[in-house]
C-alpha cells in the first residue's frame, strides 16, 4: 500500500526540517504547501518570504477552490496518484481530506507536530520574519492548528525533540502503517 504522508504544525514546529529529513530517509519525495505558495508569489512579483502574503494567499486559494488549490500543490511536487509521497503544512482538516480523496489509492495519514512556544520561537530566530512571529502565529489561516488539527491527526509527535528522535517516531508510524 502505498501512502500519503501530511505533516502539520504550528509555525516552528518543523514541518519543512522533518519532512525533508524524513523523504531523504525514506527516497521519496516531497513538496509543501509553503514551496508551492512561496513559488507562486515569486512568480507574480512578490517576496517569496514575506509570511504574511503566503498565509493570505494560501487562504485565499483555500477559500477559491479547495480542490484546485491541493491537485496543484500535489502536481508540483510530481505527485502520481497510488505513488509514496510526502506533503507539509496542512493548516485545514478540509484540506487533509481533500488530499486523501485526490491522493487516492495512496493512504493518506497525517501527522501534527507539536513543539512548545519557546521551542518555536527558538526555530524563528533565523529567519528573515522573526519579527512576525507573533502575528503570523495569529493568522486565521493557523486557527485550526491549536486544537482542531492535533485531535484530528492520525498521530502525535513530540516535536521539541532533537531532529534525530523526530525522525525515528515518524518512521515508526511509516512502518506501523506500511504493514
Amino acid at each position: 500500500m502505498s501512502l500519503l504522508l501530511c505533516f502539520s504544525g504550528q509555525i516552528g514546529s518543523g514541518k519543512s526540517s522533518v519532512s525533508a529529513a524524513v523523504a531523504q530517509a525514506l527516497g521519496w519525495p516531497r513538496t509543501g504547501f509553503g514551496d508551492y505558495l512561496r513559488a507562486a508569489i515569486a512568480r507574480r512579483g512578490g517576496d517569496p518570504n514575506d509570511r504574511q502574503s503566503l498565509q493570505d494567499l494560501g487562504q485565499t486559494l483555500v477559500d477559491a477552490d479547495p480542490d484546485a488549490f491541493c491537485r496543484d500543490v500535489l502536481a508540483a511536487g510530481g505527485f502520481t496518484p497510488g505513488d509514496d509521497f510526502i506533503i507539509d503544512g496542512i493548516r485545514h482538516i478540509g484540506i487533509f481530506e481533500i488530499l486523501a480523496r485526490v491522493s487516492q489509492p495512496s493512504d493518506a495519514k497525517l501527522l501534527f507536530l507539536g513543539a512548545g512556544e519557546a521551542v518555536r520561537a527558538g526555530r524563528i530566530t533565523s529567519r528573515t520574519d522573526a519579527a512576525d512571529f507573533a502575528r503570523a502565529s495569529a493568522h486565521p489561516v493557523e486557527a485550526e492548528l491549536n486544537r482542531a488539527l492535533p485531535e484530528f491527526a492520525n498521530g502525535h509527535i513530540d516535536a521539541d525533540q532533537p531532529l534525530d528522535s523526530v525522525l525515528e517516531d515518524v518512521l515508526k508510524y511509516v512502518h506501523l502503517w506500511r504493514r
